[in-house]
């Protein structure tokens, strides 16, 4: 397989999302020919539209990367294509909409049909990426899917977007949390900590987002009165997510009890890492693939152990100093160029 590679990024993707941007950006800084086939996922004539684009291309191109959201993007390109389609598996749709968010019931007409358009997309793939071997043995675990194809890349880091800035100077200690408010986050039972954290002198919190419970946190920190919480009631563009993050003393990671929370490594530790704060995030499986205790500090998924260690970390200027530093020079191994090399070189082995 000579070089350079010319990749065409195939599907419905945001080229924003992190999982997108990070890959773009990465492929681009190793050399490789990137052709973006990209349509609109609001268009509902976005998938024959893809069809129209991906045959003007006439097999021109290397591999397809049917990027995240994958399923349908992989089914189409593989009945289209000659070149190998290599599938990003970021998330199953299933796993998502029925066990987390639990939109639809769980073997209702709207669930089997995710169901089924996620295991096509595992069957018609060449490849398949994860983002975490968690999830990687998630997806082996599917009925006739073959293991050998799965591969492991992790999310990274989108460096030109999160990067440290010098510390805020202020007389209290800031705790953050950004996120869409999903039940994987746990925003309810950061509320809970918080409420628990209430009697300790000089701490404020601050929580971006919106999402379906948003209102429900709201509505607990209205319950237990809390006047130590700022909501900002909206999902910031992530441009300035860094400049809120610059302000932040500790960053809060996710909490959630749905069995996909031990199987993700979520964009806001690898941001909130990015720029060389230290994180509090439940102590999973996933997360400890790639980061030790020296990296961030790992909690149980209670209230109280959450509580017990935002009030550690504040009266512990050292111990974030040094869990920052540490978590920072961490996930530099994860940058664009980096994530795009391990992808590459995945890749390079498909026969």
């Amino acid at each position: 397989m000579g070089q350079p590679l010319k990749i065409c990024f195939f599907g419905i993707y945001d080229p924003a999302y992190s999982r997108n941007a990070i890959l773009l950006s990465g492929l681009h800084q190793a050399g490789v020919e990137v052709v973006e086939c990209r349509e609109d996922w609001r268009d509902p004539k976005r998938y024959s539209k893809l069809k129209k684009s991906l045959r003007a291309l006439h097999d021109d191109y290397d591999f397809v990367y049917a990027a995240y959201p994958s399923p349908v993007p992989t089914i189409l390109a593989k009945l289209i294509t000659k070149k190998p389609v290599i599938s990003d598996a970021f998330y199953s749709m299933f796993d998502s909409v029925v066990n987390d968010r639990r939109k639809y019931s769980r073997w209702g007409p709207k669930a089997l049909k995710l169901l089924i358009l996620d295991w096509l997309g595992l069957m018609f793939a060449d490849q398949v990426i994860a983002d975490t071997e968690q999830h990687k043995e998630y997806w082996a675990r599917w009925f006739l899917v073959n293991s050998e194809k799965i591969f492991t890349v992790y999310l990274g880091i989108n460096d030109k977007v999160f990067y440290p800035k010098p510390a805020t100077q202020k007389d209290y200690t800031l705790v953050h949390f950004h996120g869409t408010y999903i039940p994987l986050q746990g925003a309810c039972k950061i509320i809970e900590a918080i409420n628990l954290c209430r009697e300790k002198k000089g701490i404020k919190f601050r929580m971006i987002g919106a999402g379906r419970e948003l209102p429900l946190a709201r509505s607990l920190a209205g319950k237990y009165k809390l006047n130590n919480v700022e909501f900002i009631d909206r999902n910031v563009p992530i441009e300035d997510l860094n400049n809120y993050l610059a302000e932040a003393d500790i960053v809060l990671g996710i909490f959630g009890d749905r069995e996909k929370t031990l199987r993700v490594i979520p964009n806001k530790v690898y941001e909130g890492l990015a720029t060389e704060r230290p994180i509090i995030t439940m102590d999973t499986p996933a997360v400890r693939e790639t980061f030790t205790d020296e990296d961030m500090l790992l909690v149980k998924n209670d209230p109280q152990s959450i509580a017990d260690g935002i009030i550690k970390m504040v009266g512990d200027e050292a111990l974030r100093a040094s869990l920052a530093k540490h978590g920072y020079a961490t996930v530099c191994k994860y940058k664009p160029a980096e994530i795009a090399r391990t992808l590459l070189n995945i890749i390079s082995k498909y026969k």
